[in-house]
Formats: structure tokens, sequence, C-alpha cells
């Protein structure tokens, strides 16, 4: 289940150092850019709303299975895609199988753990999703550098690879038993198990300000690398793109010692920390000191991402693992979505530099906020609460 939601990642950071190509190829409008990552985080949120609580009900493998097939469908979308419009399609489809499949497969690899191995469920539920989008930035980075037609074969590998794990996800054995209320959990919300809520919120501003960090890299880092620093080669892009994701997925191997609470907060001041580092270096023009920031974040993203998810899954039963995952990876998808938007449409009345430094500063305003909610006193795993001795003696009396 770790390596298709490593698919499911690779696949979503592939089309970044792709679209300025296909921006000089197809000659559309510069803010559709801005609008094929739109739609790709509102089509993730739809479907975490709608289909998020599903595999609690039905089981995790038929969730799974027709998530990795709609993503497979999307990959050949983008395969034959000779249009912006048909590659926004694609990008909407690639976001509802997205959104489905995250909250499953997170769920799915908890239940595989067990309930005494938190630690195992959040280190493989964080390494994936890093190492994929890593991955599939460089991957999609070297290809459009060094090949004549990028596109075919980064989309063709890709749907490749999908039919493969689609096969693969058909043969894995269903790890969650079915319960009523399939329909009903259809109706769209962002349910939070009410043992859960307190973690919950104090890890939110923790799983914010990670993704807004990979949205910003994954948004406007590679327009920042071009534009104010003269990086025109892809792959030198899609390196630094990929350089966040990359030393986070090393970072939360790195990390498993500590408690979940103390590598969040280590990680989100080292996320403010970079994102600091990255303004001035956009202040300065200094490609090194982007590269530190870079680094520094990116040491930040994987133990905050980690800590997060360590923070809230022992306050969720099995059967409720599902929701409480989708309601994480909403926090998490519009995070990564709407800053990056805001930015996009800040560009061009305000400047590109302009309106990086503002989304950066957000970053790190969120991250000292994450720092704060870990300073608030903590509430240990849910128990089931015993019965008072004078109440169970009455009823006796009686």
């Amino acid at each position: 289940m770790t390596i298709v939601l490593f698919l499911f990642f690779a696949a979503a950071a592939a089309p970044s150092p792709l679209l300025p190509l296909l921006l000089r190829k197809w000659q559309f409008e510069p803010w559709l850019l801005t609008f094929a990552f739109a739609v790709y985080a509102l089509a993730i949120l739809v479907a975490l709303l709608v289909v998020g609580r599903l595999s609690d009900h039905v089981g995790r493998g038929p969730v799974i299975l027709v998530a990795t097939a709609l993503e497979l469908a999307a990959m050949i979308l983008f395969l034959v895609a000779d249009n912006i419009w048909v590659f926004v399609v694609a990008r909407t489809l690639q976001g509802l199988a997205t959104g489905a499949a995250t909250g499953a497969i997170s769920a799915a690899i908890a239940d595989f753990a067990g309930e005494r191995r938190v630690r195992l469920t959040s280190t493989l539920g964080s390494v994936g999703p890093l190492a994929g989008l890593a991955t599939g930035a460089v991957f999609a980075g070297a290809i459009a550098e060094y090949s004549a037609e990028p596109k075919p074969v980064i989309f063709a590998t890709l749907a490749f690879l999908f039919a493969i794990g689609l096969a693969g996800v058909a043969m894995v054995r269903e790890s969650s038993s079915r319960r009523q209320g399939a329909a009903r959990s259809l109706i769209p919300r962002v349910a939070v198990p009410p043992a859960a809520r307190r973690a919950f919120w104090k890890a939110v501003p923790v799983a914010a300000s990670v993704w807004m960090a990979g949205g910003f890299y994954l948004s406007v880092v590679g327009e920042i690398a071009r534009d104010l620093f003269g990086i025109s080669d892809e792959w030198d892009t899609s390196l630094l793109i990929a350089g966040l994701s990359a030393i986070g997925a090393v970072t939360v191997v790195l990390s498993q010692p500590l408690h979940a609470r103390t590598g969040a907060t280590i990680g989100v001041l080292l996320i403010g920390l970079g994102m600091l580092t990255g303004i001035v270096a956009i202040h300065t023009a200094s490609a090194p000191l982007l590269i530190i920031g870079t680094v520094v974040s990116g040491a930040g993203f994987g133990m905050a991402f980690a800590g997060a998810v360590g923070i809230v899954i022992p306050h969720a039963h099995a059967h409720e693992r599902g929701e409480l995952f989708s309601a994480i990876y909403v926090v998490n998808y519009l995070a990564f979505g709407v800053p990056a938007i805001a930015a996009g449409l800040l560009i061009t009345p305000l400047g590109l530099s302009t309106a990086v430094l503002l989304y950066a500063a957000a970053v790190v305003t969120v991250a000292l906020g994450g720092v704060v909610a870990q300073s608030l006193p903590a509430r240990g795993p849910r128990r089931i609460p015993r019965r008072a001795p004078h109440a169970s003696r009455k009823r006796q009396d009686s």
C-alpha cells in the first residue's frame, strides 16, 4: 500500500516541471498554470469530503481499487492531451482519484501496522508521499530536460506503473471490516472522532505549515528559479522542487526516536527558519541561500509531517481511521492549494518577488502557530472510562 501511495504522489508532482514547456508549446494564457494547480487541489477536496469516510464502511480495498483505476485513466488522458483544457480535465480526474485514495490508503497502512505500532504508521504514511513528490518531480524534470517529447514518456511510464499498481491492489487482502451506513457516509462533511478532536486541532497548524511549504515549492519555486535567479535548466529546477520532499523523506526516518510532539515542534521551527532563509535569498538574489533554505525547510518538512500524524492517530479506533485521515488531508490540501492560488493571483498586480515573499511570510506565521499549539498541555490517547466504585456498589445493592 505504501508503494501505491508513493505512486499517487509521484504522479501529483510530475506535471509541475512539464507545464512551463507546455505553456510555450500550446501558447495558452499564463494564468492557466495556476488554474491547473487549483482544479487539482479542488478535486482532491471534493473527493475527500464525499468519499473520505467510505472506506470505514465498505472496506479499504474497493475504494483504493476504484481510485487507482481513475488515476490510470487520468494518466492516459494526460498522454493523449493536445491542449491545456484536456490537460485540465486530466488534472481534475487525477485530483478526484488522489483524494479518494489518500485517506483510504493511509487508513489501510494503519490497519496493517496495528494499534501498537503507531510510529510505523506515521513513518510509512509520511515517507510514501514525500518520497513520491521528490521522485515525481526529479523524474519529470529529467525527462523534460533531455527528451524531445517529454509528455508521452512521462505519462506512458506512469500509466504502466499504475496498471501494475492496480493489479497489486486487487491482490491485497482487506484490512477493515464492513459497517452499515455507506450511503450516509457520502454526504459531504469533515468528521473527526470526538476523542481525537483536541489532538487534531493541535496538529492542524503543523500539518498546514508542512503543506503550505510543499505548495510553495511545487507552484512558485520553478518560476522563482527562472525569473529571479536565471536558472533555466529544467533538471536543476526539478532538483530544487524535489529537494524539500526528498530531504523530508530522509528526516522522517532519522527522527523516529523523537516523540511525535517533539518532532512536530522541531519540524515547524525548521520550516519557519528555512522559509525565513528563503526570504533573505529572494531579497539578496542569492541562489546558495535559497538552497540552504530548502535543505532546512526539508528537514522540518519530514519531521513535522510525521509528528502531526503521530499526534493524532493514537486517538482513533480502527473503524474511525478513514474519516480521520481524510480530515487530515482536507487540512493538508487546503494548505497546499489555497495559498498557492492566492500567490498566483497576486503575481500580476504585485510582481513575482512580492507575491512570493508574502507567501513565504504566511508559511512562517503558520509555522509559529504550530510551535504555540505544541506548547499547550498534552492529553494522552483516550482510555475506556471506568465506572466509579460507588456507582457499581449502588447497582449491586439495588
